[in-house]
């Protein structure tokens, strides 16, 4: 039997270790969207940006960053509604992904905030 004390510190580990990786994963989410700026946002491009921002959903509430996961949740949709529509989108929509990709950069910062809430049942509304 595992002693709960050396997994909490395994899950503190894998935990910190999911931290540092943010900013580089945020950086290329901000990459590929901006890439589909200058493509005219074609579907390949495109299904990358929305299955990185599904990796980032799935990943941050795996990894005890329920407020992260249920931002990136909120892009996610965005994207999805978007790609789902098979057209470019407008400028509001553009503006709401840019808002929705800064929320993310705000939870990442806000990290201890993120890690503390481990339920994953945080609610964001936007």
């Amino acid at each position: 039997m595992t002693d709960p004390a050396v997994l909490q510190d395994k899950l503190k580990i894998l935990r910190d270790a999911y931290a540092a990786q943010l900013p580089e994963k945020l950086k290329q989410i901000e990459q590929a969207l901006s890439q589909l700026s200058r493509s005219e946002w074609g579907e390949e491009g495109f299904q990358t940006l929305h299955r990185m921002v599904h990796n980032l959903t799935g990943s941050g509430k795996m990894f005890g960053f329920g407020l992260l996961s249920d931002v990136a949740r909120n892009l996610e949709e965005c994207l999805r509604q978007i790609m789902q529509a098979k057209v470019a989108p407008g400028e509001e929509q553009r503006k709401r992904i840019q808002v929705l990709l800064s929320e993310l950069h705000q939870t990442a910062i806000h990290r201890d905030a993120a890690a503390g809430d481990q339920s994953g049942n945080s609610q964001i509304q936007i």
